[in-house]
Parts: C-alpha cells; structure tokens; sequence
C-alpha cells in the first residue's frame, strides 16, 4: 500500500508570505489536517496545521501574522509512491506529499495511517481464514493441551462436524484419528499417511501430513492437512472442466479489443487473435513460424519486448509507433513454470492513438481550468482580507460577486436593506477593490446632518460666506472625496429642497461653494444606501424621480441576517475574538448558546449582534458562557411544566401508561436531542429510556 492510496489528495499550498488567517480559512473550509507551504520555485519548505495557528494565539487570525513565522519548516516530506509502513516510523502526525516532480498533491495523516495499517491487518487475517476455507484439503491444528484452534470449511465437510462444534474443544472430541495427539506429544513430522473412515455413506480413505508447531524451539501445538483421495475416481470429469477452461480462454483472448501475441521464450509467435491483425495490419496466417525480432528486423516494431521480458525477468512496456503514426503501447508479461522459468511470453499491445488526443484535449481543458480556479481564488483572497468582511452564506456571497465585479468600473449603487446589514461594509468593500483605492473614501450620513447645514457640509463655503465661517472658507465633503468614492448613508431622509443640488453635483460633476460664484469640478464615484423604500417616496412626492433614477444604476439588495443564517455564527465568533482583543478576555460559546443565537430573528442584523457579543463578553464572569446568561428576548428560558395529567375517556391501563410514556419520552428528546438528556430530565437511567423507546416501536408507535 502505498502513500498515495490513503493521503488526502489537494493542490492546495500556502506562500511563505501567505498570512495565518488564509491558512486558517484553507484549513477550516477544504478540512485539511494541514495545509504544505512551498517558496517561489514550488518546493515544500514546511508545513501550517491547525495546531501551528492554535499555539500562535488569537492574533494569528488578525490577517498580520505571516505564514512563515508559524509554520513547521523541519517537515519530513513523502512521495506519492512511498510505502505507508514507511511514515509509521516517522516522528511526524502530518506530511506533505509530492509527485515525482517534487509538486505537493496531498497531505498524509498519521492517524489515516494507522487506521489504514490496521485495516490493511484486518484484511490479511481475513484472508487467511478466507485462504483456509477455499483449501479443498481439510486443515486442523490444535494447541498445546490438544484444543481445536483451527478449522477450515474442508474439514466440515470431511469429519461431518460443524466448525462451531469443533472448535474451543479437545481433538478427542471432534474427530477419531487422534495422530495429531502423537505428533504434540513428540514433537515428530508425520507425512504421507493414510487413514479410513466409516461412515454410513461408505468408507473413505484420507492421505494426511502432520507437523507440530514450534514456537522458540518449544513445541506449542500440531496441524494436520488431509485429502479425500477417494475423489480421484473424479479425475475424469476434472479434465473435462480443463477442456472447458481452455475453451474459454481462447474466447477471452480473441473478444479482447487489445491485441495479444503470445511468444515462447525464444521469441516464437505461438498465438495471436484478430486484434492484432486489426492493430498492426499483419494476417494471423502470415505470422506463423516468425518471431518477434523478425517483426523488428521488417520495421514493424523497434525493440523486441520479449528479449526485454527475457533479461528483466518481469512485465515490461514499451511505447511503440506504426508507419502510419498510430501510437502503440506494448506490455510483456512473463509466464513463469514451477522452476522458476519463463516458458512463455504474453504481449498485450494497446493502440493508444484516440487516448493521446483525448488525453491532449483533456489537459487543455484542466489547464483553463486551473487558470480560471486560480484567477478565482486570487480574487476571493482579496476580497475575504478586507476588515470587517465576514461572509459565509450563498447569498451573501453573490451580493459580494456583484460588489467585485462594479469594484472594476465607476458606475452608481444604491445599497438597500434594513438597517444594520453591512451596507457601508459593502461600500468600503467596492471601494478598497476598485482603481481609487489610494484615494479617500468619505462617508456622509445624510440624515444626521441638519437641513441649513447641509448644502455647507457637502459643498463646503468661501470665505466670508455666513456670519461665524471660517476667515479662509473651509472645502466640504464632496472635495474632500475628489478622486475617490463618496457614500450617502441613509440617503432617503435627504430634505426635497437639497436633491435637486445633489442631482445637478451628480450630473455636472462640478460644485459651488456656499458664498462662491466659481463652480470646482469633482472626480466622485457614487454609493448610495437607504433602508427605505425609495420608489414608494418617489411615487408619495417625497424624493426626486430623476435623483431616484441617477443613484439607481445598480442596485443591490442586502439581505437581512434571518435570510442569511449561515453568516451568524461565523459573524458571531468574528466580533468575539475582536473584543476579546479589545478587552485582553478570552471566552467561549457554549454549543447551546450557538445554537440559540443561530435562531434567533435579529432584527437589529450585524449591529444587534456585535452588541450582544459584546455585551456577554464584558457581563459574564464565567469561562463559557451558557445559554442562561443570553437576554430573554433572544433565547426565552424553558420553564418546567409541572401540570396535572388530564385523561379523557377510558381506556386499559397499560395502553394509557404506554401512551404516556411515549408522549414524555418524545417531548424530552425533541427540546433535548439526546437520551443521556432526557433520562436525566426524567430523572430515570438512559437505558431505561432506550428500553421504554424500544417498546413504543414494538407497539407500531412512532417517538
């Protein structure tokens, strides 16, 4: 057995300038044990498990922490082909493995391999007692106090007596001969002796070997091998299945799609069926009395792969082309006699020309594959390392594929969801991936800005513009964002009389100053966010249509969290280990508490819960903070009904104590969701719980 059969096979590599928190995510999402890293020129240089980003601590997943400071570099690196047994006496739990080219293709596990090692045993035992079943000669061995230890299904056959009747028992009991008694007691080889048996069916005579069993020059038990010669009067019939045997085979060999050649070992031509005459264009009759090196000597091949067989002693292949440019592949396999000879030679000969342009069409296609995988993931990396960007749902990744792709080019959004969903998460993520990243990004929430202040704060006001003002004016925020991108928060509560200036600043690209006479053009893509329903404003006369129509380019619609389920718990642990930063804490969830956070509705989305992360991290005194400790209003605690059993009707007893059962049984596994748990609840033991459970069934009731 070798590596390659039990490693986890994966491409996947790390850089050492890589960060942790990739490695982490690489190791968590493909389930790796441990992720190789390899230098520019793709050699493995060491080895990140998650036992390397555990011991580095909570800032190895702040995205700071370089995958060369943690990793593993005294790594011991496996090849595809070594033997299992091999890494067994490694001192290593995790390997690289690499390809004959020195690229890594998988990980190896230690503990796959002791599982592995272990089936591998398994099977070997197995197979020897499926070897000593399959004997037609009856096997018995027996130990040192004469005990039957070994019982093949021959032997069943032979002695009349079941396997489980003989074995565990003395030999005296089983079988008469008791030869295998003589030979324990002496310690003497007995060979080639006969013994009959009476039986009703008629007497049988048996030819038997006896050895005894020696352990550390001690003899610790004896084996007899027997066989019912009486059978050769069935020889006859035996020849006749031969005949058929043969018969077959030359089916076999002429139904094959292959060519196949036998030679004897001096390269004569015995056999050949009509595949080869397809392949090679030679007839079967012009064949006869040639040998392989006359086929060589006309050209037809280069080499003589029986003379190859011959010196090697084993199978060999060749590749081989025709005249006509097909492409050969030749395989010899020797057949070797008791002696140790090689009396003959079978080729197999495959024309492998639509496999080669299969194979060519196939790498081309893996080649554009691993292209486009590679562009992929280069751009998922950089998508995932940006701060505060936690995303784990199907939907919330397609709203981050769209975010990417409008990243490339400078057309308006307009960002909708309720509030708290990461709208200006979104924004900072279109922003830092497009070509104005270096550029400011400025966020304006237009609903906490006073009305008479607005048009200042946004368009900024010359000197001497209003009483109070700045004596050298002061720019606003659509200057300040000249080059870069501009972010309208909550851009439907914008008072009617500014849209139309934001409208025309939109449009003409340019602003006034308040107090200025000079427009000042802008360089500002555009990002807009609400959590309101614009249209329904356009249609009540409380927002611009044209303004509506100008933000709306492309909208994207951020889901709530209670569509996206998948992203709290991952949320969750992400504003966990950011607080515990903040405050020098370390905490945990219990699995309870997970879960129940899980279901909850959060209408207050990512906002509601990095307050309440919070708010249990700095509260709870404890380690692990359980479910009780977790607000009413998100996990209601269960309160214990202790209410009166009501029947209605009559009915037997036992009927109305089973019907009970069931109902208390059921009821306690659904909220508790295991046995251990209810029996507990129910203050009796689990295996009464199972017991009852088993009951219910038996009945034709459902739990």
């Amino acid at each position: 057995m070798r590596v390659q059969d039990i490693m986890i096979k994966s491409e996947l590599t790390l850089k050492i300038d890589d960060d942790a928190l990739k490695a982490w995510d690489i190791i968590i999402n493909s389930k790796l044990p441990g992720v190789p890293v390899t230098d520019q020129d793709d050699n493995v240089v060491g080895i990140v498990s998650r036992d390397e980003i555990v011991f580095a601590g909570p800032q190895a997943l702040s995205g700071n922490v370089s995958v060369q400071s943690i990793m593993r570099s005294d790594v011991l690196v496996l090849r595809e082909n070594t033997p299992v047994s091999d890494s067994w006496t490694m001192p290593d739990n995790i390997f690289p493995v690499v390809n004959d080219k020195g690229h890594p293709i998988g990980v190896l596990d230690r503990s796959d391999v002791g599982q592995a090692m272990f089936r591998e045993a398994s099977r070997m035992f197995q197979k020897i007692d499926t070897i000593m079943d399959a004997a037609h000669n009856g096997i018995v061995a027996i130990d040192e106090n004469g005990i039957v230890t070994m019982f093949n299904h021959a032997a069943e056959k032979i002695t009349r007596r079941g396997k489980s009747e003989a074995m565990g028992r003395h030999l005296s009991e089983v079988i008469v001969p008791q030869g295998l008694l003589d030979v324990l007691r002496e310690g003497q080889y007995q060979s080639h002796l006969k013994f009959t048996v009476d039986f009703t069916s008629g007497t049988h005579t048996y030819l038997t070997n006896r050895t005894p069993i020696e352990e550390n020059n001690k003899v610790v038990g004896a084996i007899g091998v027997f066989q019912d010669i009486s059978e050769f009067e069935f020889i006859s019939e035996e020849l006749s299945s031969v005949k058929q045997l043969n018969k077959e085979l030359e089916t076999i060999i002429e139904s094959s799609y292959d060519g196949i050649l036998i030679t004897d070992c001096s390269g004569k031509i015995i056999r050949a069926n009509r595949a080869n005459e397809r392949i090679t264009g030679i007839p079967r009759d012009a064949l006869q009395n040639m040998t392989i090196q006359d086929l060589v000597d006309k050209h037809v091949y280069t080499n003589s792969v029986v003379e190859n067989v011959i010196e090697k002693g084993e199978a060999v292949t060749v590749s081989e082309q025709t005249a006509d440019s097909n492409d050969l592949l030749i395989t010899g396999s020797p057949v070797i006699n008791q002696q140790g000879e090689i009396v003959r030679v079978v080729i197999n000969i495959r024309d492998m020309t639509d496999l080669n342009n299969l194979k060519n069409q196939l790498e081309a296609s893996l080649a554009l594959s691993e292209r486009y995988h590679g562009e992929l993931t280069q751009l998922r990396s950089r998508f995932m390392d940006q701060d505060g960007v936690v995303v784990k749902s199907t939907i919330m990744k397609t709203v981050m594929g769209v975010a990417l792709r409008l990243s490339q080019v400078d057309s308006s959004v307009l960002l909708l969801g309720e509030s708290g969903v990461g709208k200006e998460v979104v924004a900072k993520t279109i922003h830092r991936q497009s070509k104005r990243r270096e550029e400011p990004f400025i966020t304006i929430n237009c609903g906490a800005i006073p009305e008479n202040l607005l048009e200042s704060e946004l368009f900024g006001y010359d000197k001497g513009a209003f009483t109070g003002a700045n004596k050298e004016g002061k720019p606003g925020m659509f200057e300040l964002a000249d080059n870069g991108t501009l972010f309208l928060d909550e851009v439907g509560d914008l008072p009617p009389s500014f849209q139309v200036k934001l409208l025309r600043a939109i449009q003409e690209k340019e602003i006034t100053r308040v107090g200025g006479i000079k427009p000042r053009s802008i360089n500002v893509r555009f990002i807009a966010a609400t959590n309101k329903r614009l249209k329904e404003l356009v249609e009540q006369g409380k927002f611009r249509e044209d303004l509506y129509f100008r933000l709306n380019v492309v909208p994207i619609r951020v889901p709530p969290l209670r569509e996206r389920k998948d992203d709290i718990i991952p949320l969750v642990y992400f504003f966990k280990k950011h607080f515990e930063q903040v405050y020098e804490l370390e905490k945990d969830f219990s699995s309870k508490t997970y879960q129940a956070l899980q279901h909850y509705s959060w209408p207050g989305n990512v906002r509601e819960i990095k307050n309440v992360v919070e708010r249990l991290l700095v509260t709870t005194s404890a380690k692990v903070i359980d479910i009780a400790e977790i607000p009413n209003d998100i996990a209601p605690q269960p309160q214990p009904d202790y209410s009166e059993v009501t029947v209605n009707g009559i009915m037997p007893l036992k009927k109305a104590q089973l019907l009970l059962e069931r109902q208390l049984i059921g009821s306690a596994i659904k909220q508790l969701g295991s046995t251990y748990k209810a029996a507990k609840a129910l203050h009796v033991d689990q295996s009464t719980i199972v017991r009852k459970m088993n009951r219910i069934k038996q009945e034709g009731y459902e739990i």
